[in-house]
């Protein structure tokens, strides 16, 4: 565990945010890293409790709460208390791929399950995972190549957070693995959905770029059932695994849902026109993403005017925020 005394002794600490007049000059994250010797005392907080809820056993009960992964949270809160920073990030590589993901963008149910929630603050928890793993990254992110080749092919469909751990796994297990993605580069919509601000994009430029030295390959712009055949994936490979996600928003059934606007029928949701937005910056050579960016400056131009939110999430922040930042533009 941490230090025994350690929650009678230290307040709950997190990461602080850029001043708003620096903010809207930039796309960039914009949460302020805490000093390492803060992550320590915060790691200190942890209670090591007899039932640990916080690192989940939705393996076991899927929807029960805590972490969805099993990370072993009370374990590398321990090792960074002690300054053990390299087998913290062992230990929590053993759970979670992409660390630095989930340290970004993670609802951190969690901190939610953290026994210290019942009449304190929480511990620190996904603060301390995105320090250790940014840690480790700087580093040097080293690819883990198999030590033996099983011979196997394998053709996963669809580069989100799912494929792309399902391949690095495979990989790694020594089989020969392809990544199949419709768009011009990996990651889904932890690239296309989720907004700079939150997690910039070259977190997963270094992990496809970890994964392709260990023997993936992506195939970028292959639309399994309209440009590549299914029936072909089945034919020249062992399995084919099916990890693409839906982008289809849930709708919002009120009155005005079906408005007009120049370029589509119905108010389009949230996701829609930032997916536009950031399919445009990173492949402007795709005929279909000229119609994307007349969506997107309309879509902008309308929010300068009038904003209205029905959802708190990541896509609807980004959309708000566009407008306040014409520095950046």
């Amino acid at each position: 565990m941490g230090k025994v005394t350690g929650f009678l002794e230290f307040e709950r600490e997190d990461r602080d945010y850029e001043p708003v007049e620096q903010r809207i000059r930039h796309w960039r994250e914009f949460v302020l890293p805490l000093p390492e010797t803060d992550y320590v005392t915060q790691a200190a907080r942890c209670m090591n409790c007899g039932v640990p809820y916080c690192q989940g056993t939705g393996s076991l009960t899927p929807g029960t709460p805590g972490c969805p992964v099993n990370n072993q949270i009370p374990d590398w809160n321990d090792l960074v208390y002690t300054g053990h920073w390299d087998e913290a990030a062992r230990n929590l590589h053993s759970t979670n791929n992409f660390p630095e993901v989930t340290g970004r963008v993670c609802p951190a149910p969690c901190e939610a399950s953290c026994t210290l929630n019942i009449d304190e603050n929480p511990v620190s928890i996904k603060s301390i995972e995105c320090a250790i793993a940014d840690r480790a990254i700087a580093q040097g992110l080293k690819p883990e190549p198999p030590a033996v080749r099983t011979g196997k092919k394998i053709a996963i469909v669809g580069s989100g957070p799912a494929g792309l751990a399902c391949a690095q796994q495979l990989a790694r297990a020594g089989h020969d693995v392809h990544v199949y993605e419709r768009w011009a580069k990996a990651g889904g919509l932890m690239r296309y959905g989720i907004p700079d601000f939150k997690m910039e994009k070259h977190h997963i430029d270094r992990r496809v770029t970890q994964m392709e030295a260990e023997g993936v390959v992506f195939h970028y712009g292959a639309d399994v059932g309209v440009n590549v055949r299914a029936e072909k994936l089945v034919d020249e490979y062992d399995a084919v695994v099916l990890t693409g996600g839906s982008e289809k928003p849930r709708d919002l059934p009120v009155p005005g849902r079906d408005l007009r606007h120049p370029f589509r029928d119905g108010v389009p949701a949230a996701a829609e026109p930032a997916c536009q937005r950031r399919g445009a910056r990173r492949n402007r050579s795709d005929p279909r993403q000229r119609q994307a960016r007349r969506r997107h400056w309309w879509w902008r131009h309308r929010l300068r005017l009038h904003r209205h939110v029905y959802s708190p999430g990541g896509s609807v922040s980004d959309q708000f925020r566009n407008p306040a930042r014409p520095a950046a533009a």
